[in-house]
């Protein structure tokens, strides 16, 4: 949703070597998933953390994982520089206590298949400023929807750790995928708690400058300091 068709082929072609002759849009996961068992496309870019989920509960795809780094950080309105910065600070507290280790192994690197937990409710306090805070559900182990109709996942854990960190409540708000961005900039939602970006300042400042969109892109958000650190990934049939 960030960028168009054109430039999706030039990025892939640019970036990971990959001749693509024509990109299609799915609403979701598991729309993906079906056009690639399917046969009607060839392959899905992702993450190795999503890739490594999918082929555990999907013995008929397989992952292809590119030796290169990138990373997972949280989005913001570009006028949101205060609470930005109070993210970036628990960010590094809550990696700093081992808290951060603990949980990418409960809800990550150890996440049974087929038997994904719920979360309970993130606590809130009734004095406390409320951030309401986008998930799609649809990037497990991220973020999920459990057996209980309720979000789940790294990333729900990890904010219940953020909201004590900052002192403030966080209300999750389960958005569209292709409409998060829009949520952000209607104020429909404060934080978007997912985006793949490069590894790097330096290495993202080196794509901006090479694509107009995500120049574009960047003059409307910002981004917190990296919270999950990945590999990119193609799924594909065996």
């Amino acid at each position: 949703s960030r960028v168009s068709e054109d430039n999706a082929k030039i990025i892939a072609k640019k970036y990971f070597d990959c001749d693509v002759e024509k990109v299609l849009y799915a609403e979701s996961i598991n729309g993906c998933l079906a056009m690639i068992k399917s046969g009607r496309a060839d392959l899905m870019f992702t993450s190795d953390i999503l890739a490594n989920y999918i082929i555990q509960r999907n013995p008929e795809l397989k992952s292809s994982v590119l030796d290169k780094n990138m990373c997972i950080v949280m989005g913001l309105r570009n006028s949101d520089v205060q609470l930005r910065d109070s993210l970036n600070s628990a960010i590094t507290k809550i990696k700093e206590s081992g808290k951060y280790d603990q949980l990418y192994k409960t809800w990550i690197k150890d996440l049974p298949a087929g038997q994904e937990p719920s979360l309970t409710t993130i606590e809130k306090n009734a004095d406390s400023e409320t951030v309401y805070v986008g998930v799609t559900g649809d990037m497990p182990p991220l973020d999920y929807i459990s057996a209980d109709g309720k979000p789940a996942g790294f990333s729900i854990a990890f904010l219940g750790e953020v909201s004590r960190a900052i002192g403030k409540n966080i209300e999750i708000v389960v958005v569209d995928s292709q409409a998060r961005y829009a949520a952000l900039e209607a104020k429909k939602i404060d934080v978007f708690f997912w985006m793949f970006m490069p590894e790097t300042k330096a290495a993202h400042a080196r794509f901006n400058a090479e694509n107009e969109e995500e120049a574009a892109f960047t003059k409307k958000f910002i981004t917190t300091e990296p919270y999950c650190a990945f590999k990119p990934a193609f799924i594909l049939k065996k």
